[in-house]
């Protein structure tokens, strides 16, 4: 199996133990794990083992999952998800009754009902809406927030929580850690099914989730394994928590067990001056050499801080018409900025530029705050047309749906051997004539519910996901600063993946190639934030940047955004000091 693999892949895979595995980009770090995790499912021995695969988005263990199952690997005992989901599904669900503060039961707040909480309380406190507060935990369970002025606005927030039966995404990493460090049992039963842990993109863990991992893996003599992969310069979420541990750091986390490191240093997807360009942004010493086909290809690298902001997406659009005209496939150009709010309408406009050409961006729909609602799940089920191509994956999700039923206490379908192809047959013969999105989906809620014979009104769980994410959807259609779509089509696009020009963060890329990346907002103030520790952290974002491209590289520090003050942002220093000899 993995006679396709380079002799590093093959060593990284093939290699017992613990593991840290250092991948620099395009070095196959995806096609490793993959392998790895297919490995290590042909390897066990019950059927109550289990492989786990913990990636840093929805979409990045989507994509493992999918590689797998091009493999023939049966991935019924493979969990694959974000750190959130996994403690979620194998700590706070089944162990909630152990701890005071969960024992009557819980529903988790999406991003949506935090953000507005918080939202309102700034108002409340007199704070600007653009100040960052974390509502981050540390393992003593006190703030993690440095600036005392915001502690009064995060007490009460939780006191609001607690009052209404929730916890966010902060306190799921904290409740699992108290119930780990308070039970020992729980690691020793997890370490006991769990064969082997995957982390992707450790550079970015979190140190409560560095915490959660050693208690498993450091149970029971160590028997999981963990296979940590990532690399370190591609660190870009200080600000959001994100710990680039050393080799030793990790092993005292891990009370001194035997890590050994490995590295991936070949590129199988840039050209070899995108390699030498982003090299200026690397810390390390590791000499990266393009392996790819087009190794030697010129390519284009532009940088411009001349474009005025009103009227950017006009360039950006050339840009795109340009490469889609030359042959480049929608889905292999991405326009990306440093912040979310910049993306957005940028996605809106560039889709009214260009009606014809198809886009996967962040911008054409209102869901994406509710990644981990209930109901986000079943949406994707109703939006992601049934086809031969697309049934493994929908099957997998209709599993996963029912499983999270179960676990709040509904059961369906309890008649039917098959389940997840029974909810499947139901939800492909649902119908609705409503052209925009969310009434399209509330009518079929409506019809499922009654279907499966369910009421949302009798589960807390149900209900209140049911209101965050409509209400939630609402308030951001209504919202005139970005203008989301609300056309059906919008919507099935949005989950579309694998088609169109993506739109997204700089955060929301990573790991991800294109042949063409356009990057806007290069600011001082955007790139690093205002309130970004890490003295590193512009370079690290311009690093992670450029290498997305595989030939074409399109950087822009546009003019026209104002600070608060009123004083112009200024394009970012690592880059305007950069001597480099760009295309015109």
């Amino acid at each position: 199996m993995t006679t396709h693999l380079s002799e590093e892949q093959r060593i990284a895979v093939n290699t017992g133990g613990h593991v840290l595995l250092t991948a620099c980009p395009g070095s196959g770090k995806t096609r490793v794990l993959t392998f790895k995790v297919a490995h290590e499912l042909k390897r066990l021995s019950s059927n109550k083992k289990r492989v786990i695969a913990l990636t840093f988005t929805n979409r990045a263990a989507e994509e493992i999952k999918r590689r797998i199952t091009k493999l023939d690997i049966d991935t019924s005992q493979l969990w694959s998800g974000t750190i959130h989901a996994f403690c979620s599904e194998w700590i706070l669900r089944p162990y909630a009754g152990y701890l005071e503060e969960l024992k009557n039961g819980f529903v988790i707040a999406d991003e949506y009902k935090s953000e507005e909480l918080i939202s309102d309380l700034k108002k409340k406190y007199s704070f600007a809406f653009w100040e960052s507060i974390t509502t981050r935990l540390l393992p003593d369970g006190n703030l993690a927030e440095i600036d005392t002025r915001f502690h009064d606005l995060l007490d009460e927030y939780h006191e609001m929580l607690k009052d209404e039966g929730l916890i966010d995404f902060d306190q799921m990493l904290y409740y699992a850690f108290k119930l780990l460090n308070e039970y020992p049992k729980i690691a020793k039963t997890l370490n006991n099914i769990f064969q082997l842990i995957c982390v992707d993109e450790y550079q970015d863990t979190q140190q409560l989730q560095y915490d959660i991992l050693s208690k498993i893996i450091t149970a029971n003599d160590g028997k999981t394994r963990i296979f940590f992969v990532g690399d370190e310069d591609q660190a870009i979420y200080g600000s959001l928590g994100g710990v680039a541990k050393s080799l030793s750091e990790i092993k005292t986390e891990f009370k001194g067990i035997n890590i050994q490191s490995l590295a991936l240093s070949g590129n199988y997807r840039s050209t070899q001056r995108i390699i030498d360009y982003y090299r200026n942004y690397q810390s390390s010493d590791i000499d990266i050499e393009s392996l790819c086909d087009h190794k030697s290809e010129e390519g284009i690298i532009t940088y411009s801080r001349t474009i005025p902001f009103a009227g950017l997406e006009n360039h950006i659009a050339e840009i795109i018409q340009t490469n889609i005209t030359n042959g480049i496939p929608e889905n292999e150009i991405c326009v990306i900025a440093p912040q979310w709010w910049l993306v957005i309408p940028m996605g809106r406009k560039l889709k009214t530029l260009l009606p014809h050409v198809n886009f996967d961006a962040i911008g054409l729909s209102p869901l994406l705050k509710n990644r981990e609602n209930f109901w986000f799940k079943v949406a994707r089920l109703f939006l992601i047309d049934p086809s031969p191509k697309m049934y493994v994956f929908r099957n997998r999700w209709a599993r996963e749906l029912l499983e999270e039923m179960y676990a709040i206490g509904v059961h369906v379908l309890d008649r039917y051997e098959r389940k997840p192809r029974q909810l499947l047959k139901i939800i492909n013969s649902i119908k609705s004539d409503k052209a925009t999105g969310l009434e399209y989906l509330e009518e079929c809620f409506g019809q499922l519910g009654k279907a499966l014979e369910i009421d949302k009104e009798e589960n807390p769980y149900l209900k209140q996901h049911w209101t965050y994410f409509f209400e939630g959807s609402r308030k951001r259609l209504n919202d005139s600063t970005f203008e989301y779509a609300t056309d059906l089509l919008s919507y099935k696009r949005a989950f579309s993946h694998s088609t169109g020009v993506v739109v997204n963060t700089c955060h929301g890329i990573k790991g991800e190639e294109f042949h063409t990346v356009i990057s806007f907002g290069l600011l001082h103030g955007y790139i690093p934030n205002w309130k970004e520790s890490d003295p590193e952290a512009a370079r690290k974002m311009l690093y992670v940047i450029s290498s997305r491209a595989k030939k074409h590289l399109h950087l822009i520090s546009e003019t026209g955004h104002r600070t608060g003050s009123g004083n112009p942002y200024t394009a970012t220093g690592r880059l305007y000091s950069l001597d480099y000899e760009y295309n015109e």
